[in-house]
């Protein structure tokens, strides 16, 4: 194998590898659910700003069943309620052992028509 031919494959094991530790390629589009109402997504920090991984997002509407999710390596959560849910009856909660809920942040703003509903937590340590 030539160096120039070491070099191209280097560089893309690094950039893949990039991408995944980053998160980039945790979301997966073509499996997506179709027409399954606004996407709801954020992060769960520290009160230092570091990820918490494998915290539990509750998202729950007013009517129907609350939906939970556990956030990944970055501290991301992506999941939908239901179509018939409207973004501004469903509050979002968050929780992992050892930690205790400080903030919870909608930044979308209320009112919003959007399919992308941002919410972020904050959890400090108990």
């Amino acid at each position: 194998m030539t160096t120039f031919f070491r070099w191209i494959v280097v560089t893309v094991a690094l950039s893949t590898a990039t991408n995944a530790i980053a998160g980039g390629d945790d979301y997966d589009a073509a499996n997506d659910k179709e027409n399954a109402g606004p996407a709801y997504f954020g992060f769960v920090r520290d009160n230092r700003g570091s990820p918490v991984p494998n915290a539990i997002v509750v998202l729950r509407p007013k009517t129907g069943k609350a939906v939970e999710v556990k956030t990944n390596a970055v501290g991301l959560y992506r999941s939908h309620v239901s179509k018939e849910a409207r973004p501004d009856d469903v509050s979002v909660s968050c929780e992992k052992a050892g930690f205790k809920q400080s903030r919870v942040f909608r930044r979308t703003p209320p009112g919003s028509t959007a399919m992308f509903i941002e919410t972020d937590c904050t959890q400090q340590r108990s």
